[in-house]
């Protein structure tokens, strides 16, 4: 009869807020290391490639004179 019945472990009963504290900090770090890699990947680097693409086709005196033809600056008025 006492091969079938186990006992039950002892508690933990020293350096348990320790312990605590040294897994919590372990997943959090972890976490947070993929939460920054993800953050690169999905959302800065296309950031990145959309500003050049963008900045490659991007004509800043042809910009100028259609804001300057539509009346949006007070220092030079629309060429006519």
């Amino acid at each position: 009869m006492s091969g079938a019945v186990s006992r039950a472990a002892r508690p933990e009963m020293r350096r348990l807020l320790h312990n605590q504290i040294k897994k919590n900090l372990i997943v959090s770090i972890g976490l947070c290391v993929v939460a920054g890699v993800g953050q690169y990947f999905l959302i800065n680097a296309p950031a990145k490639e959309r500003y050049v693409k963008f900045f490659s086709t991007y004509n800043i005196e042809a910009e100028f004179n259609r804001m300057k033809n539509l009346g949006l600056f007070d220092s030079c008025g629309p060429s006519d």
